[in-house]
């Protein structure tokens, strides 16, 4: 759902460097995964490339991406294998996915990958609660040309949730961005709240970075239940990210993974999705996007 784990890891290595000397040390398997509620599961597989002395070329990333893994998911009752294909929508532009399964409220789902000398596995649930927001689009107060997504909510009393904001922009697109600082522990809400769904930042975006729209972009947000595991993945994800190319700052905190063999995620949402060409809402709510 995010840009690459494997490009996070290389520009870690690279705030280090002036150059583009890049890793021959054993590379980890980075998985990239999400089953969304009535949606299908999407794995994204990558090796990390950390630094040394050795030289590869910055165009020469592309051996990192896995093409011909074998990609499994299962409910418990149901196993299906998912299928390699090119999908100009994300990046990495190679995803692994099915028509075959769907994802349910209140069901665990468990992903195992196999590729050569690589072995992972990962158990997610997407949970049971169903919340139901309001996302509407306010300008800028100290700007005439960019607007802000903000999304009210209320949050079941008596249970222990755990909430994701995401972004993206461009109506060819398939690519969700972690929203800066929307990772929500329910632990600091009210009973009704309402956040700022802000842009996703990009690696490497520096000080071109704004966490608001342009009128006429064509936006996505959602807003997604998720289990502590994933909440955590995110939580840390998002504040490395939020530190990157600050040299005086190290990482705030170690990226928690439920990867097992591996790193990354593989993360169960139950969520909710709405559309905007800034600042008018698109009216009728798109389906799941077909794999």
């Amino acid at each position: 759902m995010n840009k690459s784990l494997t490009c996070l890891l290389l520009c870690a290595a690279l705030t280090a460097c002036e150059s583009d000397y890049l890793g021959t040390a054993e590379s980890q398997l980075v998985v990239e995964g999400w089953i969304e509620n009535e949606g299908y599961p999407v794995v994204i597989l990558s090796r990390s490339a950390p630094i040394s002395e050795d030289y590869t070329p910055m165009d020469e990333l592309d051996q990192y991406l896995l093409r011909w893994a074998k990609v499994t998911v299962s409910d418990g009752q149901n196993s299906v294998v998912l299928t390699g294909k090119y999908d100009s929508g994300y990046f990495p532009p190679y995803i692994y996915t099915t028509g075959r399964l769907k994802g349910r409220a209140g069901k665990s789902y468990t992903l195992t990958v196999e590729y050569r000398d690589y072995y992972a596995t990962a158990t997610t649930t997407i949970p049971p609660t169903t919340v139901r927001p309001d996302f509407f689009v306010e300008k800028c107060a100290d700007s005439d040309t960019l607007y802000q997504v903000k999304v009210s909510f209320s949050d079941p009393p008596g249970e222990k949730n755990y909430y994701l904001l995401f972004a993206r922009t461009g109506a060819d697109s398939k690519q969700y961005l972690a929203s800066y600082l929307g990772s929500i522990d329910d632990t600091v809400l009210a009973d009704h709240t309402e956040y700022t769904v802000y842009r996703g930042r990009k690696l490497g975006a520096g000080t071109d970075y704004t966490p608001y729209f342009a009128e006429q972009d064509t936006v996505a947000v959602k807003l997604a239940q998720v289990d502590k595991a994933s909440y955590q993945f995110w939580d840390g994800f998002t504040k490395n990210l939020s530190l990157e190319g600050n040299l005086f700052l190290a990482p705030y905190t170690n990226v928690r993974t439920n990867v097992t063999g591996g790193t990354g995620y593989w993360c169960g949402m139950n969520s909710s999705t709405a559309y905007f060409i800034i600042p008018h809402p698109i009216p009728d709510r798109l389906p799941p996007e077909e794999p």
